[in-house]
């Protein structure tokens, strides 16, 4: 065989491997299409229809959607014991806000879930209300909440109050 047959050979070879290739790959693509998945099953449909995974899950089995309620506590002096909110109902996740009544300047302030031990990040705040913390956590049951104020080295001003989960 000459070079120019091995060629040609070469190349029929080749065009039959990519026109086989081309009707596979086409194929699949079409047999595929969302529109003619006719599937009951449903996952069936979210493995043939990825973008649809929020909707399928959420029609096939709506009982694993868990409503998540977060709240915002406002007490009024952080520094100072008084009326806090006891009951927190079903709330998973509490943010406190409020102010300090003493208005220390440099005071380090820590607030804490003592019953999970979550540490809660405090920020500042120029507007009337003050303080505000992060989403804390809370616990079913009783939930043990602390706000210390180091003021000055070797002093420090604590207040605690229980929030109530059911």
């Amino acid at each position: 065989m000459d070079v120019h047959a091995s060629r040609a050979a070469l190349l029929k070879l080749t065009f039959i491997v990519l026109a086989a290739s081309s009707w596979i790959f086409t194929s699949f693509i079409f047999a595929t299409r969302p529109e003619a998945a006719q599937a009951q099953d449903p996952l069936t449909k979210l493995v043939r229809l990825p973008a649809s995974i929020q909707g399928e899950v959420f029609h096939a089995q709506p009982r694993i959607v868990e409503v998540v309620r977060m709240e915002r506590v406002n007490l009024p002096c952080w520094d100072k014991a008084g009326e806090t909110p006891t009951d927190a109902g079903d709330t998973r996740w509490v943010r406190l806000t409020g102010r300090d009544c003493e208005n220390v300047e440099g005071q380090e302030i820590t607030v804490r879930n003592l019953s999970n031990g979550y540490t809660a990040t405090v920020f500042g705040s120029s507007s009337a209300e003050g303080l505000t913390t992060d989403f804390i956590p809370l616990e079913t049951g009783k939930n043990e909440i602390q706000i210390r104020f180091h003021e000055q080295p070797g002093t420090v001003v604590e207040n605690q109050f229980t929030l109530i989960r059911r």
